[in-house]
């Protein structure tokens, strides 16, 4: 039998049982602490990398702190030698993702723009992949400005994204009504908008600049009133999410989607602003000009997590578009993903965090959850729902960074912890009757496993806020970074110690 330390990633997947007393050992009383990027390491596709590349997605169940982590890339790609510009692309996705950003004393909350918008020379695409409400849109605009300042010529929307309108979300309700049972979307129509792309009935940003734009949605209010009439309701009674007044008045609001001409002035407005904003444009030809342009460093933004996957994720509670690093190719129609040059998975360190109707097997309903949420803030960023507790699992992100296409970790909230407080940590699965069993996307075969745990030291996390360097780190955060990065097989190249810009710290192996 090999020793632990030379099992293959693939091995450590397929037998997540093994040689877990003796990683434990290794790590915890033999004090071999390795964490980073192996020295000498080459990366997969290191003969195909355009240069200056990255890509962020999630490999848990979203909200990992994706937005502060791009935050901190974005800076560091800026202060590289020989790089002039930076472009940041949303390729997935509508505003049903929340990604938060902070800055120079200010907070931002963003839904459908990237997380470049902090850096002046920073320029931002929302692209093809997409969906986007230009309502909303508009007044995250309006929102950002107001706090970061302008945009002008730094912010783009492809003209091939999809359109997302008040028609998606009381679709989306209807849906609900149609199944008799709670979806687990955000009401924001993401689900419908994604599910006309395919079935052909969808619009797209083209059609919203085009003069008969006014027919072709004016047509869609028509067949949806007929449709939803069937049900016995009445469409323009329905309250779908009010994106505006929720940003304003910081909880949930709703609004009517109204008749015909409210439902297409409120549209209107927001198609006047972003073609007089010229925002709006053909995204391939931006990108061939980045791709040639080798001082241009270029960072991709996913949102949501692999574990909410459409194929991969936690069915039915899913999201509607590729969240793994291989929806770049379908969200930009330009990139392949191997020719990126650092691909990224962002995970909670001390524990994973859920929104949803789901229930995971490693869900926390105790004392420590409490704690952890109340430290952490762990409230939705788009819905402002107080999100589920889950103990680190490590088959569930095993399974989701084999399946993103990731090739390395960046790991985040090191900080929420306590000295004298134990961490279960979920090593491996098993069923009913004992017998070990991977991994499985889908409730179906997760709502069947019994968690095993092991329980591992605690660390003071007000210390790990003051570390600047990884050697300051208490002991049993190092330890408890090397027992992860040996189980899951994946260097973790950096932390986050805290919620500023300031508390970003890399590792080295």
């Amino acid at each position: 039998m090999r020793a632990s330390g030379l099992l293959s990633p693939e091995e450590r997947f397929l037998h997540p049982d093994r040689y877990i007393a003796d990683d434990i050992e290794r790590v915890y009383k033999k004090n071999h602490i390795a964490v980073g990027w192996p020295k000498g390491k080459k990366k997969i596709f290191h003969e195909v990398l355009r240069p200056h590349t990255v890509c962020v997605v999630g490999v848990a169940l979203g909200d990992e702190g994706k937005g502060r982590v791009i935050d901190n890339l974005i800076g560091s790609l800026q202060k590289t030698r020989g790089i002039t510009g930076i472009t940041v692309v949303r390729f997935q996705g509508g505003n049903n993702s929340g990604h938060t950003v902070e800055a120079n004393g200010i907070h931002l909350a963003l839904h459908q723009i990237p997380c470049g918008v902090m850096y002046k020379k920073a320029t931002c695409i929302m692209d093809r992949g997409m969906t986007i409400n230009p309502v909303d849109l508009v007044s995250e605009i309006h929102y950002v400005e107001e706090l970061a300042g302008k945009m002008k010529g730094r912010l783009y929307l492809s003209q091939d994204a999809l359109l997302n309108t008040d028609l998606d979300r009381a679709e989306e309700l209807l849906n609900r009504k149609r199944q008799g049972k709670a979806g687990g979307g955000t009401g924001r129509g993401i689900g419908p908008s994604y599910a006309h792309h395919y079935d052909r009935l969808g619009l797209h940003i083209s059609d919203l600049i085009e003069s008969t734009w006014k027919e072709l949605l004016g047509g869609q209010y028509d067949r949806y009133e007929k449709e939803f009439s069937l049900y016995g309701i009445q469409l323009s009674t329905i309250e779908v999410p009010d994106f505006l007044r929720t940003k304003k008045m910081k909880k949930e609001y709703k609004r009517l989607v109204g008749s015909k001409q409210k439902f297409l002035r409120r549209i209107g407005r927001a198609r006047h602003e972003l073609i007089a904003r010229k925002i709006i444009t053909n995204t391939f030809v931006l990108h061939k000009r980045i791709y040639e342009k080798k001082s241009e460093a270029v960072l991709f933004e996913g949102a949501q997590a692999l574990g909410l996957h459409p194929w991969l994720g936690t069915l039915p509670d899913i999201t509607a578009s590729d969240t793994s690093i291989y929806g770049i190719q379908t969200g930009t129609a330009f990139w392949k993903m191997h020719t990126i040059e650092d691909r990224i998975g962002i995970f909670k360190i001390p524990y994973t965090s859920s929104v949803g109707a789901r229930r995971m097997p490693t869900q926390a309903d105790n004392e420590w959850a409490t704690r952890v949420r109340d430290e952490a803030h762990e409230y939705g960023t788009t819905t402002g729902r107080a999100r589920d507790i889950l103990f680190p699992d490590i088959p569930m992100l095993s399974y989701n960074i084999r399946m993103s296409g990731v090739e390395m970790l960046i790991g985040t909230h090191l900080d929420v912890s306590w000295e004298n407080v134990r961490i279960h940590v979920c090593t491996h699965y098993a069923d009913k009757k004992g017998n070990v069993v991977s991994y499985q996307p889908g409730l179906l075969y997760l709502n069947n496993v019994v968690p095993h745990y092991v329980t591992l030291p605690g660390w003071d996390g007000a210390l790990v806020r003051k570390a600047k360097s990884f050697k300051e780190l208490p002991e049993n955060a190092k330890k408890f970074l090397a027992f992860l990065q040996l189980r899951l097989a994946m260097p973790i190249t950096a932390v986050t110690v805290g919620p500023s810009r300031e508390h970003y710290i890399t590792t080295r192996f």
